[in-house]
């Protein structure tokens, strides 16, 4: 019996773990980040989610993935001035990938100078 509880008890907490490990990126945090405006950005944001990986349907992308797909050049800054990991991975993409993905040219190169590397 005592098997069985922290079996159940075990299971429980890694799919606790797994679940809080991503989590949705919300239509409010979404407009923040594509308003490309910091303020907006703070609002929805705490400085400990940037570097977390938020889901969006099937994909899932750091702040400062999100921002470089969509090219919003101020965000790039603003997280980069506030180190972020450049070269996350959410995915297994990175946010110079996205970047690249979304014909984010000018983000990519600002991504590369400050130490962005492709895979």
């Amino acid at each position: 019996m005592k098997k069985i509880i922290s079996t159940l008890f075990l299971f429980g907490i890694s799919l606790s773990a797994g679940m809080l490990s991503a989590q949705q990126l919300s239509q409010a945090k979404m407009r923040a980040i594509n308003s490309d405006n910091i303020a907006a950005f703070k609002k929805q944001f705490a400085p400990g989610d940037y570097n977390k990986c938020f889901t969006i349907g099937q994909e899932a992308y750091t702040p400062l993935g999100f921002s470089s797909l969509y090219g919003s050049k101020t965000l790039v800054k603003f997280l980069l001035d506030n180190k972020a990991n450049i070269n996350k991975k959410c995915k297994d993409k990175t946010p110079l990938e996205l970047a690249e993905i979304g014909k984010s040219e000018d983000t990519a190169k600002l991504l590369i100078e400050h130490g962005a590397v492709k895979n």
